[in-house]
């Protein structure tokens, strides 16, 4: 069971937890060798880097970190994160965001660790220069830079990660309409898209993500687009048909989610069903659908952390 109460002192935000887990069900969910794909693919999408350093007495200036930073309705799951993982966490009150971070240097070894193997983007290069740091620090450990990881995205958490990070679930209903200058109808649809997105370069390496997201848009059979938002280009792999859809449903249901977007995806995936078993076209599916709809993404208000349990 995971509780957090979040209330308003003079108008600054304090948060205090309250985590406790029942029974073992956590080490299933976090098993360390499922959690190395799943943790480079959120670091992938919403993570970074603080490399190491030195003045000119060649002593440490900064501290080295893997972070990664969330919507601040994700704290459950990075206390057990902080819980599993070691490291800290901290506010960003303007961007209503939380930021794990991991600095102690045993942490650090053992998230290097499990990520190790399984970076699949232009992050390689900056992730294998903290590497460098750890194993200076750690001789013993030698661990072993690897290339970027070509693996089938099947075989493993990485995607689902990265769609923690940046991906999205949209359950669509638009009402028939009658266009008063040209008298042309548009009939009552019910639809439903996934989009993923990732900006074009890398912001310190100016190294291409394109591989990458090509690589996503070939696993779900569809096009890598483009699109821009405040002067950013950004690679953008997006699924709307049902035969597509079901290759990113199939998965999903070997290597579920993490964060709140469990939630969207099951209510994606009960209009996903709907829409497949042509009850869209019946009143009563048409309900349940655009209650779905009403309830996604922003809509939601109410979150079950059960499956931390």
């Amino acid at each position: 069971m995971v509780s957090i109460d979040v209330f308003n002192v003079d108008g600054m935000f304090a948060l205090s937890y309250s985590v406790v887990f029942v029974n073992s069900g956590l080490s299933k969910v976090f098993d360390e060798k499922k959690m190395g794909s799943y943790l480079a693919g959120l670091w992938e999408g919403d993570g970074h880097i603080v490399l190491p350093s030195l003045n000119s007495q060649g002593l440490l200036k900064n501290t080295p970190c893997v972070a990664i930073t969330a919507d601040r309705k994700q704290l459950p799951l990075f206390k057990v994160f902080e819980q599993k993982f070691g490291g800290w966490i901290r506010s960003k009150k303007k961007e209503n965001a939380v930021v794990w971070t991991v600095t102690a240097q045993t942490d650090l070894l053992k998230i290097v660790t499990l990520i190790n193997g399984h970076i699949r983007s232009a992050k390689l290069d900056q992730f294998n220069l903290l590497m460098d740091y750890v194993n200076k620090i750690f001789p013993s450990a030698q661990l072993v830079k690897h290339s970027v990881d070509c693996s089938a995205l099947s075989e493993n958490y990485w995607l689902a990660g990265f769609i923690d990070a940046d991906g999205c679930f949209k359950i669509r209903s638009t009402e028939s309409s009658v266009n008063p200058q040209t008298g042309r109808k548009t009939k009552k649809r019910m639809a439903l898209s996934f989009k993923i997105e990732q900006r074009q370069t890398h912001k310190i390496t100016h190294q291409s993500f394109e591989p990458l997201m090509k690589s996503i848009a070939d696993f779900l059979t569809v096009k890598l687009s483009m699109s821009k938002h405040s002067g950013v280009n950004y690679g953008c792999v997006e699924v709307s048909s049902l035969s597509r859809m079901q290759i990113l449903v199939d998965y999903l249901k070997v290597y579920p989610l993490l964060t709140t977007k469990r939630h969207d995806f099951e209510d994606f995936l009960q209009a996903f069903n709907l829409i497949q078993a042509n009850q869209h076209l019946t009143l009563e599916g048409q309900k349940t659908i655009l209650s779905l709809k009403n309830g996604i993404n922003r809509k939601r208000t109410i979150y079950n952390w059960d499956y931390l349990n």
